[in-house]
């Protein structure tokens, strides 16, 4: 474990606490209507061309509950829509993405252009979905102080450094929103 990054050490230390409760929630491994729907509303209005959304709950890899990938009509084809879907799925490995490294922040992860940071430019989504742009913003359990869950919305084109402030607000509002659904389900747990 020596090669980890200290993000990914963190959340290894928490994953069977964080699985566990995951789980108890009935977020660990299974779609969640409400959180589809919230991923379409997410995409629909970031102002992010032909952009996925996701409620990924992390544990020992990344579930997406939730989930918006865009259509063929989006993306100007039914193939580039088809290899998209097989590429995202429901299911990724920690090391792809930035939700792992959004869930060890307090405050949300924007990148108008990933490909502006090496270390984020190098992360296998960039070849694999040709991802450009992110906003994230993780979701905790304010009872067990653990965080569970981010949102996410990413694009394939990268965004004038100057939309970084909007990026930041419209992230920053929905992470509240998803905040509130995910408070919503800790407190209804008998």
């Amino acid at each position: 474990m020596s090669d980890l990054t200290r993000t990914q050490r963190s959340l290894h230390a928490q994953t069977s606490h964080r699985l566990a409760r995951l789980h108890q929630l009935g977020l660990a491994d299974r779609p969640d209507e409400e959180f589809d729907r919230f991923a379409h509303v997410l995409a629909r209005d970031s102002g992010v061309p032909g952009a996925l959304a996701m409620v990924n709950a992390i544990s020992d890899r990344q579930f997406f509950t939730g989930v918006h990938l865009p259509s063929a009509d989006e993306l100007g084809s039914v193939a580039e829509a088809e290899a998209l879907a097989a590429a995202v799925g429901r299911v990724m490995p920690m090391e792809h993405g930035y939700c792992p490294e959004t869930m060890d922040r307090t405050k949300p992860l924007t990148l108008p252009d990933v490909c502006m940071k090496p270390d984020f430019a190098g992360n296998e989504v960039v070849d694999l979905v040709g991802i450009r742009l992110y906003m994230g913003v993780r979701l905790v359990d304010k009872e067990q102080g653990l965080p569970l869950m981010t949102i996410c919305i990413v694009g394939r084109e990268r965004r004038p450094m100057e939309d970084g402030r909007r990026m930041l607000d419209y992230i920053k509002e929905r992470g509240a929103q998803a905040q509130y659904l995910l408070d919503q389900r800790i407190t209804a747990l008998p």
